[in-house]
């Protein structure tokens, strides 16, 4: 799927009559999108590394640094069923000369290894998205599009000639709206719970004593 075709399926998604988006913030959209769907959805890569000591292991030439995450490592490389390293037994390192992954068992200088790792995704000429979730993607994409929609018609005040007259609050609801309806889009065709990171609640004493050891206004010591 081309950049041009992931610019008109937003562009209907969107629906900016107004003229009020323009083509790099759309394009902007698109790029946050596509970073958004590589976390939820990241390709997969496999090289084969060779060992540079009994421990240590160069990242493969692929690696995306902060993105890429190891998936798995095979070693040695060829059996039937593949021997997999335990995870708890590789992490990345920080060496002198930049990271590296470290294996706690020394496998020996100039071994095969298999990396299994992610990597981010490319839309546009080289688009690597599966073509079912393009569309999810689009939605993303539009999702936040509306959302700075919104924010622009919340901002505006309303003409006060009657024949220029706009119902920005209007149009703004309406934007909300429909941001929130294509993100739900995204997560319902990807199949992914929106609350999976939503962080725990937390419990806070509102009734410590303040900084001199007095009760605090609204929230004495004392019970109530």
């Amino acid at each position: 799927m081309s950049l041009a075709d992931y610019q008109t399926l937003v562009d209907n998604l969107v629906r900016d009559d107004s003229g009020k988006i323009v083509t790099a913030d759309r394009d902007e959209a698109i790029a946050r999108a596509a970073s958004r769907y590589s976390k939820d959805r990241p390709q997969t890569k496999v090289e084969d590394v060779v060992t540079t000591g009994d421990n240590t292991l160069p990242l493969p030439t692929a690696w995306e640094a902060g993105f890429s995450a190891i998936i798995s490592l095979e070693y040695p490389v060829g059996d039937v069923p593949p021997s997999i390293i335990e995870p708890a037994s590789y992490s990345l390192y920080d060496s002198p000369s930049g990271q590296v992954i470290m294996i706690k068992t020394a496998v020996g200088t100039g071994k095969t290894v298999r990396a299994a790792f992610t990597i981010a995704h490319v839309v546009g000429a080289s688009d690597t998205t599966p073509e079912g979730d393009r569309e999810a993607i689009a939605a993303w994409a539009a999702a936040l599009l509306g959302g700075q929609l919104a924010s622009i018609y919340s901002g505006d005040s309303d003409s006060t000639i009657q024949a220029d007259s706009v119902d920005h609050g209007g149009k703004a609801r309406d934007f909300a709206i429909r941001a929130s309806s294509l993100r739900k889009r995204y997560f319902d065709e990807l199949g992914i719970d929106p609350k999976r990171n939503v962080a725990a609640g937390v419990v806070v004493d509102l009734d410590m004593r303040d900084s001199r050891g007095n009760d605090r206004l609204t929230h004495p010591g004392r019970y109530r």
